[in-house]
C-alpha cells in the first residue's frame, strides 16, 4: 500500500471529556501514517477551553497530534477548514469529538481510494444506538443528500485534500447540515464518492446538545440547504425529471413532522397547506410512503 499521510481533523466544542476517546481511537488505527489535528473551537475564557487544554496535555509529546485553538468560537465548518489548512496529509478525514473510529477505518478507506482512482472521496457505514448501518450507494449522490434519502455523516468521509481545497472546503455559512453542504460542493465540482460497505465508525448519541434548537430553526436551516444549492438541484432535475419536486416534498415532510413533534400545530398546518397547494400528489405520496414505513417498523 502506498503510505499516504492521512490527516484526521477533530473539531471540539463543549465536549472536552469525550475528546480523548476520539483521539485515542485514531491513534489505535491499524494504519499508522496519520496525523491528528484537534481544533479547539471553545471561547478562550471558557471553562470548556481550560478543560480541553488540560485533557490535551496527555498528547503533548505525541508527534502524531496537533492541537490548534481558535481565538473565539466560530462553528464546526470553520474548525474543519482550519484543520484542512493545517493538514500535512494528502488525504483528509473527519471525526466529531464525541465519536470514535473502529481500528481498520483508515486502512480500509485508504485502500479503496488507492484502488479506485475514479473516486476522490469515500464513505463507510457506522454503528448508531447499537444498530449497524451499511450503505451501498456510490457515485454522484446529490439527489440522495438533498432529499435526505441517504445521509452521509461527517465521521465516515475520507477525501483527497487537493479536492477539498479545489471546491473551497466546508461552507462556513452553515450551522447545521454542514456535511450535506460539504458533499454538495464536492459533487458540484464534478466528483463522485465511493463506499466501503462496512460499519467503521461508532456514534455516541448520549450528548445531544448540538442538535438544532427547535422546529422553527430546523425549517430555516433546511431551506438554507435547498436554496443555496440550486446547482445540485438542477443537476438532479436534468438527470431525472421530477427530482426537484420530490426533494422539496421529502424535506417539507421532515419540517412538517418536526412541527408536529414540537406541538407547533399552526406552523405544521401552514406547511401542509403549502405543499397540498403546490405539490398535492407528490406530497401525499411522500407522506403515504412514510406512514407505510412507520407501520412496518422500518426506520426512515
Amino acid at each position: 500500500m502506498n503510505n499516504e499521510l492521512v490527516s484526521v481533523i477533530i473539531p471540539s466544542y463543549k465536549r472536552s471529556e469525550m475528546l480523548p476517546r476520539a483521539v485515542k481511537s485514531v491513534l489505535a488505527q491499524t494504519y499508522k501514517n496519520i496525523e491528528i489535528i484537534v481544533v479547539d473551537d471553545n471561547d478562550p475564557d471558557s471553562l470548556w477551553r481550560r478543560d480541553t487544554e488540560k485533557r490535551m496535555n496527555q498528547f503533548k509529546n505525541n508527534c502524531h497530534v496537533k492541537y490548534i485553538c481558535h481565538e473565539k468560537n466560530k462553528n464546526g465548518s470553520v474548525a474543519r477548514n482550519t484543520g484542512i489548512k493545517n493538514a500535512s496529509g494528502s488525504i483528509i478525514a473527519f471525526l466529531d469529538d464525541d465519536d470514535e473510529y473502529l481500528p481498520t477505518k483508515i486502512e480500509k478507506q485508504v485502500s479503496f481510494l488507492l484502488e479506485h482512482p475514479e473516486y476522490k472521496a469515500v464513505y463507510s457505514g457506522w454503528i448508531r444506538a447499537n444498530k449497524k448501518i451499511i450503505p451501498t450507494h456510490q457515485g454522484d449522490l446529490s439527489y440522495d443528500i438533498l432529499s435526505g434519502n441517504n445521509i452521509i455523516y461527517t465521521n465516515v468521509i475520507m477525501m483527497w485534500k487537493k479536492c477539498a481545497e479545489e471546491f473551497g472546503g466546508w461552507d462556513e455559512s452553515f450551522i447545521r447540515n454542514q456535511e450535506a453542504a460539504f458533499l454538495l460542493r464536492y459533487f458540484d465540482a464534478g466528483y463522485k464518492i465511493g463506499v466501503v460497505s462496512e460499519a467503521l465508525v461508532i456514534f455516541d448519541i448520549t450528548d445531544r446538545s448540538n442538535v438544532a434548537a427547535n422546529s422553527i430553526v430546523n425549517e430555516k436551516q433546511m431551506m438554507q440547504l435547498i436554496n443555496n444549492y440550486t446547482k445540485a438541484m438542477n443537476r438532479c432535475e436534468t438527470t431525472k425529471k421530477g427530482s426537484r419536486k420530490r426533494i422539496i416534498c421529502s424535506r417539507k415532510k421532515g419540517i412538517f413532522l418536526s412541527y408536529i413533534k414540537d406541538k407547533k400545530y399552526k406552523e405544521a398546518t401552514e406547511v401542509l397547506i403549502e405543499m397540498l397547494s403546490d405539490y398535492p400528489v407528490c406530497f401525499c405520496w411522500t407522506m403515504l410512503k412514510y406512514g407505510i414505513k412507520r407501520i412496518s417498523g422500518k426506520n426512515y
